[in-house]
């Protein structure tokens, strides 16, 4: 990596920092005019992307030799990938390739260096619209706030009241760092103080508007931003009033019964559930649209009711799995054959030009709603029924007309494992479920969960079950299987800071 770039993740990135900002003729000024500091605003986060999460929560399997992953980590050579798939909490995790998480760390601070802190230094004295420079300033607070909510919870311990204040955060970067300085490392309970500084300060301004383009940020976001924030913090009732506030303004939901297309798949003719590239859950979209190939696993598979028009037409589809993956397997030789029951678990639609369209770091009307659902189960028994009716207004969108059925309305242990099994459906493939379990896990025997899981693997590869390969493909004998768990409290909830950031700023300790 360029030592210029690690130097930036280090800081990490302050406004005005001309690499970023210097869009007029050298010898003006920059970013003296309102037009100049919004031309900030037209990111399309494709940075964002990161499946780390996703192989933390079991959701996904690494898209490579699994065999020879499980093996070289065996024998004692580890990787981001081995470490999360194998959840081994005894390798040094600040000694191995953190490439990915690099780019993540430097993501996260990247744009609030390079958005959200120039538009907050300059906007005040810049000529133009003094609206529309409310506006930008409002947004910028809401980025600024939203991408240290991420940071400090992919990079520290979940929110704990007991210990907030003496917990190790991460920076919380403002627009008049000095740039000769290190950033402090703040507590958590600093960074979520800070958080909520700026999101009041962007309500403040009174400028966020209703209905933002679609890349850009409003106050619908803004309002789910301090939700998921407050009920970080356990602060249920403040969660539950602002994630209504976000509702009041956008509560739109897709229906995956009627939004799908007939899209001719030989030797198939089925309806195919295509998520608009634009749609009205989105709150804040990322351009994080991109080709799918993961492996997801059997366990996320198996969660899904039968009925779910994702699991059958949509992009978790496996009707046509074992046609194309036979294709795949040959194709691929030994790299995918080394994960048995493979045609079941991997995604390859229409030879991966099928493309998924959300944002993997960003919030939703969903979100929206089960935040409502948990406060409702977090303020007692008798709020299960109306907790699980939020519930079932998702999953009625979600499931087949004919195989539909509401579950059953249990207690409270039953409506919070309802809870999570629907949080899981709808935010498979991002980092959302991520910092829900890891909140979960944070200190509440109530939510928390030790999550298990057996992989059977395949050395010797695969033959077509009954000579066939239209049939599906079985694993040839003998098998080897491992298995694993994940308890609440291991220090893989807390990803590493990267080398590209400790190695240039002795105050980025790691939080684990």
């Amino acid at each position: 990596m360029p030592k210029l770039f690690a130097l930036l993740l280090l800081i990490p990135l302050v406004g005005g920092c001309s690499e970023f900002t210097d869009i007029t003729p050298k010898g003006q000024s920059i970013l003296n005019k309102v037009e100049e500091l919004e031309l900030l605003l037209n990111d399309d986060y494709m940075q964002l992307q990161s499946w780390e999460p996703m192989y933390l929560l079991n959701d996904n399997i690494p898209a490579q030799n699994v065999i020879q992953l499980i093996t070289r980590h065996e024998e004692g050579i580890p990787s981001v990938e081995s470490v999360l798939l194998t959840w081994d909490e005894t390798v040094d995790r600040t000694s191995i390739n953190q490439d990915p998480q690099q780019y993540l760390y430097g993501a996260f601070y990247g744009i609030i260096g390079r958005i959200a802190n120039p538009i907050i230094a300059n906007v005040d004295n810049a000529a133009g619209n003094a609206s529309k420079a409310a506006q930008i300033k409002a947004e910028a607070y809401v980025l600024r706030a939203y991408f240290h909510y991420l940071a400090v919870n992919f990079y520290a311990k979940a929110y704990n009241p007991a210990t907030a204040a003496t917990d190790g955060g991460v920076p919380y970067m403002f627009e008049d760092f000095p740039i000769n300085e290190l950033a402090e490392k703040r507590s958590v309970q600093e960074v979520y103080d800070f958080i909520l500084a700026d999101l009041d300060a962007a309500f403040a301004l009174e400028a966020l508007p209703d209905n933002p383009a679609r890349m850009r940020v409003g106050k619908a976001f803004a309002h789910a931003v301090k939700a998921k924030v407050l009920m970080a913090m356990r602060d249920y009732n403040g969660a539950d009033a602002a994630a209504a506030a976000s509702l009041v303004i956008n509560d739109k939901l897709l229906d995956h019964r009627s939004d799908r297309l007939a899209i001719p798949m030989p030797p198939f003719d089925i309806p195919f559930f295509d998520r608009p590239k634009f749609n009205d859950e989105e709150l804040f979209y990322q351009m994080s649209s991109f080709t799918m190939r993961y492996i997801f696993s059997p366990d996320l598979l198996a969660s899904f009711d039968p009925n779910d028009i994702l699991l059958n037409h949509g992009e978790l589809e496996n009707n046509v799995a074992t046609y194309l993956t036979g294709g795949v397997l040959m194709n691929q030789g030994g790299n995918m054959t080394s994960v048995a029951g493979v045609q079941a678990w991997f995604h390859y639609v229409m030879a991966g030009d099928f493309k998924v369209h959300y944002s993997i770091n960003s919030l939703t009307t969903v979100d929206m709603y089960l935040t409502r659902a948990e406060c409702l189960l977090r303020g007692g028994e008798g709020n299960i029924q109306a907790a699980m009716a939020i519930l079932e207004k998702l999953r009625v969108r979600r499931i087949n007309t004919n195989g539909y059925a509401a579950l059953p309305v249990g207690t409270k242990a039953d409506a919070i494992a309802a809870l999570k099994q629907v949080a899981r459906h709808e935010n498979f493939a991002t980092s959302k479920n991520f910092i829900d379990m890891k909140r979960w896990n944070a200190s509440e025997t109530e939510w928390q969960s030790t999550l298990t899981k057996t992989l059977t693997l395949a050395p010797q590869g695969f033959m077509p079950r009954g000579g066939n390969p239209m049939n599906g493909w079985d694993p040839i004998p003998p098998v080897m299987t491992r298995s694993y768990s994940l308890r609440p409290d291991s220090p893989l909830w807390i990803f590493p800071f990267p080398q590209a950031a400790t190695n240039y700023n002795p105050n980025l300790t790691q939080n684990f």
